[in-house]
């Protein structure tokens, strides 16, 4: 029998995956006291840990802050990036090529250099313990990936199709918005999942950019890490919870996920 290695390291790969994140969604349904005395113990699954997350974690807010801030983030980003990237590629200027070492390296730089800086902006500006403060953090992160993976695609976009709209008399701004974009949805759809996924799931921004006002997912999820005490359930809960909305994005936007990732292989 003709052994298949690909296969095998494809399910070595996915049983990776796959695995803790089934360990921690039975955590998430075990009573507490046998996570911490005796998590490998058989046990009537129970939901308490989901109740606790709402009724003393205050879940239910956390949940609308991080949905308003990573729909705004996306809904701002995309537009932006897209016009921005459309220019880089079809209006080529002498220094160019330093606005795109100026994107990477605004890629590179660890989150926690941007804090200062982007927090003493938000101070000044009067945006400190808003969800504008934060959308403005996720923008200043979320920004030069979104232009340079935009740009990857429209680089290779030949520009007949524009100019034979130009031809029938379209301007530029018609011509991209119905004619561009609408053939950028993979790549779109790409940079669209990246975006919500990086602002749904960003701590270091939300923490520090407000402290009682506005409080996201992953910044309650670090209450319950307390001086005597850790709600080891109610934190498995929460990474189960937290974890839905991008695993139900990804399978909504798979298909244009699968598309935009062949134009860059």
């Amino acid at each position: 029998m003709k052994v298949n290695f690909a296969n095998i390291v494809l399910i070595i790969v996915v049983m990776i995956i796959v695995l803790p994140f089934i360990w921690l969604f039975i955590l998430s349904i075990k009573p507490e006291y046998l996570i911490v005395t005796n998590p490998l113990s058989s046990f009537s699954p129970t939901l308490e840990n989901y109740i606790v997350l709402f009724d003393h974690f205050g879940f239910g807010i956390a949940l609308q802050y991080s949905t308003v801030i990573a729909l705004l983030t996306l809904a701002i980003s995309l537009p932006i990036a897209s016009l921005a990237s459309y220019g880089l590629s079809r209006f080529p200027f002498t220094g160019i090529q330093w606005v795109f070492i100026f994107l990477m390296f605004c890629r590179t730089i660890v989150p926690a250099v941007l804090v200062l800086p982007l927090f003493q902006l938000i101070n000044l500006l009067n945006l400190r313990d808003t969800v504008w403060g934060i959308v403005l953090g996720h923008l200043a992160w979320n920004l030069p990936f979104n232009i340079l993976l935009l740009y990857s695609f429209l680089a290779e976009v030949p520009k007949t199709i524009e100019e034979a709209a130009w031809l029938d008399g379209a301007s530029r701004w018609t011509t991209f918005w119905r004619i561009r974009f609408p053939l950028m949805a993979p790549s779109v759809g790409v940079a669209g999942l990246f975006t919500f996924g990086t602002s749904w799931g960003e701590f270091l921004f939300a923490a520090s950019f407000s402290t009682t006002e506005v409080r996201t997912g992953p910044v309650q999820m670090s209450l319950m890490m307390g001086q005597y005490k850790v709600w080891w359930g109610a934190l498995a809960a929460s990474g189960i919870f937290w974890s839905i909305p991008v695993i139900i994005m990804s399978f909504l936007f798979s298909k244009y996920m699968t598309r935009g990732l062949k134009v860059y292989l």
